[in-house]
């Protein structure tokens, strides 16, 4: 808050300088020039001496006072300057954004702070007239932020930037670059304000955010299963496309309009719950059966129910398992032929118990160990017993590994029968696990010489899910020769992003298609591979048919493909995201510039605010505004002066009463007449005016009183006391 001027102590200072003046011009008359005594002159002074000296007294104090007057604004400006570069340096050392203060003649840094320090690796007195060009060349990033620099320069407005570059151990860093000049155009930008603010891990917690929730999104669409979230009344919420499906709705029919159980026949017995029990009548237990009836026909579902945690609804999975239930019904049927078939087929099965060490064979097994069921009983040290002692430590081995380690346990090793003769198995098997990961059982088989086939089928399954996962996936999927990166296959979805067919790639390079619409960032994906061997994320350009310019974000691993090394690329295209995050990088540019010009205003405002009080503060006459109500909202000085009433006992008060307690009745029933006041003594003028009216209506006063007992010389004992016309409106006065 800013003191106001001691006027008494200006005013003394010119009283004394004007008695000083007095007194000693009237001893240089007496001493000097040879005139009355001193003594004579302060008892029986000159009229004219009087006036003369009084007069010139009178100049010489304004000089001295209006003196006064400026050295105490010199001192409150120092003061205030103090102040203002005091709490500079404390914003500086407490901020947490790297901030430095750039001189415009030849961008060296004038001021920093302690992050700005750290963040370059400087000390105080090296960063003091260190070349600004120099330290964010060490980035790569000099074109960018001097430009930045030189338009805040040019232009006088703050501008505001996003960059992006690899710090010193290699890992991506985000900041965000603010520049503000110092100064105005008209008296010239001379030094610039450049804050860098590290926004690294809002960033990264956006991406990780965006690919949570497509990651969550597309397991919701894409699981296999037809899945819905349920609100407490049953309404079916959303739905994905397996739900739409198997219903034969669309999503607009089901979502918010439909009850789940209007799709249910019958339940199991764990199914939904009967009354009298815990749960709601109609709710389904966790895991449960049900009949849906569905666009072509009534099918068997497996359903599984869970709660969402901290809200009212629930999942709602349900897999049909119609075939799964033709085929428990089938294998009933075939259990017979199985023990059949494993007999000519000489494949047994095997489970061990780990909990109880107790093991159990097929019959398949007995066969093929040549042991009768009737007075063998296997166990896993009999087992071991039986195999070639120089395959026994591999078998351990193996077994240990598949149990501890949960490696896949599939190998050949020879066992030694009863009667001495030697047999080769090929074995496979697996270990389940309770929830705690606490081994539970190891299941297996154990056969000649059909592993050969097993083997087959495994790989052409295993040929056949990568296929699938190929061509389905909604990313863009290429491989390509490592050797000339000729294109080997692609995806659906490189077909629909690029817009080329498969025959217009194949056989064909990115280059001699141009699909790379930046090369030099295709030599720093290549640059990257050299070097880790993958590439993760990188934001490329991406030519498609049309000529178009898509940006992607591009995904390289090296593999090994029929035999020959590889590059298997993923691509997702982002361009929609890009061109939404650069609008919302202007919007907020702009809505930062509507903010300061705002608050430029509204300090301006504030000035003539205070200045308008200042200058109603030393005007002696009493001013008053009143609203629209006849309250009193504002007034000068002059008015707590003459009440003797304190600012908070006016403030609200109504105008007229207000005026009328302090003896003005009169002077306000006859406005513009000089009347005598007489509590005071003094003559005063009461004047009234009208503000019009404001845009609601509303209308405003001020009350203006005037003293004018110090105007001319009156001979008011002629006149009328209540009724003395103000000088001016009376010929004479």
């Amino acid at each position: 808050m800013i003191k106001p001027f001691n006027w008494k102590r200006h005013i003394g200072v010119a009283l004394g300088f004007m008695a000083t003046f007095w007194l000693g011009d009237a001893l240089l008359d007496a001493t000097i020039m040879g005139r009355e005594p001193f003594l004579q002159q302060l008892h029986d002074p000159n009229s004219y001496e009087i006036w003369m000296r009084t007069f010139y007294a009178s100049l010489l104090g304004a000089f001295f006072a209006s003196l006064s007057v400026v050295c105490e604004r010199g001192r409150r400006v120092e003061t205030a300057l103090r102040h203002s570069d005091d709490l500079s340096q404390i914003f500086l050392d407490s901020s947490h954004d790297a901030i430095c203060v750039l001189s415009t003649a030849d961008y060296t840094v004038v001021n920093c702070n302690s992050v700005f320090l750290a963040n370059y690796a400087l000390t105080e007195e090296r960063a003091k007239g260190c070349s600004f060009s120099d330290l964010v060349a060490r980035q790569g990033l000099a074109d960018q932020i001097m430009s930045l620099i030189s338009d805040c320069t040019c232009s006088g407005t703050a501008l505001n930037s996003e960059i992006c570059y690899r710090a010193g151990g290699g890992e991506i860093r985000y900041e965000d670059i603010s520049v503000h000049p110092i100064g105005d155009l008209e008296q010239g930008v001379r030094r610039v304000l450049f804050v860098a603010r590290d926004i690294t891990v809002r960033r990264l917690s956006q991406q990780r955010l965006e690919e949570s929730e497509a990651r969550y999104r597309a397991i919701f669409e894409d699981t296999g299963t037809a899945m819905a979230i349920i609100l407490p009344d049953g309404t079916l919420q959303m739905v994905n496309r397996g739900f739409a499906a198997l219903t034969g709705l669309s999503r607009q029919e089901l979502e918010g309009k439909r009850l789940w159980t209007e799709f249910i026949g019958s339940c199991d017995s764990d199914g939904i719950a009967i009354p009298g029990d815990d749960a709601l009548s109609g709710t389904p237990r966790r895991s449960f059966e049900v009949q849906l009836s569905g666009r072509d026909a009534i099918r068997t579902m497996a359903g599984n129910w869970a709660g969402i945690e901290g809200t009212d609804r629930s999942v709602l999975s349900l897999v049909d398992i119609s075939a799964h239930k033709e085929a428990e019904e089938a294998l009933r049927e075939s259990r017979a032929i199985l023990a059949v078939a494993q007999r000519i087929a000489r494949l047994g099965n095997w489970d061990w118990d780990l909990g109880s060490d107790t093991l159990t064979w097929s019959d398949e097994m007995y066969r093929i160990y040549d042991a009768d069921p009737a007075c063998f009983v296997p166990t896993h040290e009999l087992v071991l017993q039986a195999v070639h002692p120089q395959d026994r430590e591999q078998v351990v081995r193996a077994v240990n590994d598949a149990i501890y380690n949960r490696s896949a346990y599939h190998m050949d090793y020879r066992i030694v029968l009863p009667n001495g003769s030697t047999r080769t198995l090929s074995a496979r098997a697996e270990v389940t696990y309770d929830a705690q990961g606490k081994p539970l059982h190891m299941l297996g088989t154990a056969q000649d010489i059909t592993w050969r086939i097993e083997a087959e089928d495994a790989l052409r399954n295993s040929e056949e899910k990568f296929s699938k996962a190929f061509h389905a996936s909604p990313d863009s999927i290429v491989i390509t020769r490592a050797e000339d990166g000729t294109y080997i296959d692609v995806n659906e979805a490189f077909q629909e992003i690029t817009g080329y067919s498969r025959e217009e790639v194949i056989g064909r390079t990115s280059t001699e298609l141009m699909l790379w619409a930046d090369p030099d960032a295709r030599m720093v994906m290549l640059k990257l591979l050299n070097e880790h061997g993958h590439v993760r994320n990188l934001d490329v350009r991406f030519r498609v048919k049309s000529g178009e310019i898509r940006e992607l974000l591009w995904s390289a691993d090296v593999i090994e493909y029929q035999g020959e090394a590889c590059l298997i690329a993923i691509s997702r295209d982002v361009t929609d995201q890009r061109q939404m995050e650069r609008e919302l990088l202007e919007s907020d540019a702009r809505l930062y510039m509507k903010h300061e010009e705002l608050k430029n205003v509204f300090h301006q405002m504030e000035g003539i605010r205070r200045e308008w009080e200042e200058i109603m503060d030393c005007i002696s006459d009493l001013f008053i505004l009143a609203d629209q109500f006849g309250k009193i909202r504002r007034f000068n000085r002059a008015v707590e002066t003459f009440t003797g009433m304190a600012h908070r006992d006016i403030v609200g008060r109504d105008c007229v009463a207000f005026l009328e307690q302090h003896g003005l009745k009169e002077h306000l029933e006859s406005p513009g007449v000089e009347l005598l006041h007489k509590p005071t003594g003094k003559w005063f003028v009461v004047k009234r005016h009208a503000f019009p009216p404001e845009v609601d209506g509303s209308a405003r006063e001020v009350v203006i009183i005037n003293d004018t007992t110090t105007i001319g010389r009156r001979q008011r004992g002629a006149q009328p006391v209540e009724a003395v016309p103000a000088q001016g409106q009376t010929a004479g006065r």
